[in-house]
């Protein structure tokens, strides 16, 4: 491993952490994802177990690292950066069409297949708003936004459905989401919502 002038300062927890945030910031790392066991990487970065603790406590404070007591430590991005949805839906074409959309908004996404998967993604990292679709296989929209406000109760749900009348709307209304977006959408329709579910502009429906 090539030096680094850290090292001679005795601060070589600031080269392990510049290493570990350019990877979150170049989605080596992507938001949600479990990093490493963290003798793993120390031995990776050749530096000893407190060295990556203090690492990993700078990382926490800017916000690029996530601990869950028990669970194990998940990249994450600074919430003061550019917003992000959870796109969470069992259609591949809708979350593909959901994230070419907010991406020209200017929004990063994370995709989810169903609520299950969402759930996982949820443990490691907070999201702007999250997209979520009522008719799914398994968990269904309305059981996975329960769920949903357990891990995080201020969570902005926007509801995405082609059935607004269904008893599973109906559910979910009583949960309380952010707003309901009814399918086939409009960019219009989700650029007011975008501009509803930035930090600076987050109201409720």
């Amino acid at each position: 491993m090539t030096p680094s002038p850290y090292d001679n300062l005795g601060l070589r927890y600031l080269r392990v952490a510049n290493a570990l945030r350019k990877k979150m910031q170049d989605g080596v790392y992507h938001p949600g994802e479990q990093l490493p066991k963290q003798h793993d990487l120390a031995r990776d970065h050749n530096v000893s177990f407190n060295t990556l603790k203090q690492a990993l406590d700078l990382l926490e404070r800017e916000g690029y690292v996530v601990r869950k007591v028990g669970q194990g430590t998940y990249a994450a991005l600074p919430m003061d950066h550019t917003p992000i949805a959870l796109v969470v839906d069992d259609d591949a074409n809708i979350r593909e069409l959901l994230a070419r959309a907010l991406a020209s908004q200017g929004w990063r996404s994370a995709l989810a297949p169903g609520g299950e998967a969402a759930l996982e993604q949820l443990q490691g990292q907070r999201f702007n708003l999250i997209f979520l679709d009522l008719l799914m296989p398994g968990m269904n929209g309305a059981e996975a936004f329960r769920e949903i406000r357990q891990i995080d109760p201020v969570a902005n749900v926007v509801i995405i459905t082609a059935y607004p009348d269904s008893a599973l709307m109906s559910e979910a209304l009583q949960v309380g989401p952010f707003a309901v977006v009814r399918k086939p959408f409009r960019l219009e329709e989700l650029r007011v919502v975008l501009g509803q579910g930035t930090p600076q502009g987050l109201t409720r429906c």
